[in-house]
């Protein structure tokens, strides 16, 4: 659907009429002709088409590197675009320069990606986008997803060393870093004095609800959608549900954690709450596609994506989760635990009208050691689907029991799975080898997988099994792995 739309693209003011479910990347190439922003993959695997995109968030204006094929062109509304071309404006770069010093750029397709990141760290710093002092391994994470064919990410890491060497520790400023930072040369001095004095929309930002009535669209990250529709065709009325401020926050009441519905992966990871409530938690980050695909992608589309593999779905599964559903034509609401939420192979319980408003996780009020783990098998180590995964939640009583015990299952059934009935058994009990033995039996009979190109029925009953093992050889570190495990 056409809208008026202002955002600000390098160091120009941009207002148009155009369909806000058009994809960022292909306005960039074809109507700014900004062919720098390259198109790869077109599913936000490669990173060839990253761009920084500044936002007003409830925290203030926060930066970030995002996929332009995965973004919305409706969503750059009262927000800036910076592009390979804003950033070289002025010619070289120090982070072009280290590229190039290095020999990091060879065939050049993924060079601008690359740069866009490693600007964007040299903004943002380490998590939380506070600055603080750079290291490689924050370096490393913020090239995640992008991909070099030509082999060059040792000559890439080289690269990143010498602008960390070069800039050491950022003010936790923005102004002041990117007072700095234009100062070097990093990014121009007309572009950093935009940086933090956004646009305002062109008009009301949508309040994130899907419009009841018509053909109309709601869009939390597009880290699904736009994988699927890559090139959309017209609609009715786009919600972004990001433009609702409530629904990017995490907060608590009492006994309960809520998480908007456009709270993002990485947002989750990064919670002091969420951290402080399940110790350990944040240690499974990576586990999840590239920083670029977490900053964006929302955890209720997560679970509404309804995917038996979902990692994040996993996750909420067994930390309890409930969802909260609204309508959009009445005003009622209704909570539905999240192991009732899938129905069937994707689909799931919102009915037509419906949306997800929060997702609610019960603070554990048991006494107790506190345990989280996650397993997870895929053909790849990193960036790729699982062929199955499980999360548990568990807390220890002071005698060494199980006090309390969640476990979920992805990849072994036609939906998400809560092992209720390992629970049960679980519960209340003292752990030995036996004891997982027989839990990871009744998981085996509990779960109806199939076989498929990521594994076979027989495969995946086994990795659940040991996943059983794993997660109990994690909350009792005194369990050693027993002769009955092998063949």
């Amino acid at each position: 659907m056409d809208r008026a739309l202002r955002f600000r693209i390098n160091s120009s003011l941009v207002e148009l009429n155009e369909r806000e479910e058009m994809v960022a990347l292909d306005w960039i190439r074809r109507e700014q002709r900004l062919t720098g922003t390259k198109e790869g993959c077109r599913e936000g695997d490669c990173g060839a088409c990253m761009v920084l995109l500044g936002e007003n968030t409830p925290d203030g204006v926060r930066w970030k590197a995002a996929l332009s094929c995965l973004l919305a062109l409706g969503e750059l509304d009262g927000r800036h675009v910076i592009t390979i071309e804003g950033l070289g404006a002025n010619g070289v770069t120090p982070v072009m320069e280290a590229m190039l010093d290095e020999g990091a750029s060879q065939c050049g397709f993924c060079s601008p990606g690359f740069i866009v990141s490693l600007t964007g760290y040299l903004i943002n710093g380490d998590p939380g986008g506070s600055g603080g002092a750079l290291t490689p391994e924050g370096a490393v994470r913020a090239v995640e997803g992008n991909l070099c064919r030509c082999t060059g990410y040792g000559s890439i890491q080289r690269a990143a060393d010498r602008l960390i060497a070069r800039f050491g520790t950022l003010p936790d400023s923005l102004p002041q870093r990117l007072a700095l930072l234009s100062r070097a040369g990093v990014i121009p001095e007309d572009i950093a004095a935009l940086m933090i004095d956004l646009p305002a929309p062109a008009g009301k930002p949508s309040a994130g609800v899907p419009d009841p009535d018509g053909d109309g669209l709601a869009i939390g990250g597009g880290t699904d959608y736009y994988v699927r529709n890559p090139d959309p065709q017209p609609r009715g009325a786009v919600a972004f549900t990001d433009r609702n401020p409530a629904a990017r926050l995490i907060s608590r009441n009492r006994d309960i954690i809520t998480l908007g519905a456009s709270v993002s992966i990485q947002q989750f990871f990064e919670s002091e709450l969420i951290r402080t409530t399940f110790p350990g938690i944040e240690r499974y980050e990576g586990a999840f596609a590239s920083l670029p695909i977490r900053t964006r992608a929302t955890l209720a589309g997560n679970i509404t994506n309804a995917s038996p593999i979902g990692d994040m779905t996993a996750i909420l599964l067994s930390l309890g989760t409930v969802v909260r559903i609204c309508s959009s034509a009445a005003e009622s609401v209704r909570s539905v635990p999240l192991e009732n939420y899938f129905l069937s192979y994707r689909r799931t319980a919102l009915e037509a009208g419906e949306y997800v408003e929060t997702l609610q996780i019960p603070i554990p009020a048991n006494p107790g050691r506190l345990c989280f783990n996650f397993e997870k098998v895929a053909k790849r180590t990193h960036l790729d689907i699982a062929s199955a995964n499980s999360a548990s939640f568990c807390v220890v009583s002071p005698d060494g029991t199980v006090s309390s015990i969640t476990l979920s299952a992805g990849g072994v059934g036609p939906v998400p799975l809560r092992l209720v009935k390992v629970e049960e058994f679980l519960r209340g009990r003292q752990i030995d080898s036996d004891a997982v033995r027989q839990a990871a039996a009744i998981a085996a009979e509990e779960c109806s997988p199939i076989d498929d190109v990521r594994g076979t029925a027989a495969y995946r009953r086994t990795l659940l099994g040991r996943f059983i093992w794993a997660h109990l050889m994690s909350f009792f570190p005194e369990l050693t792995l027993a002769e009955e495990l092998l063949p």
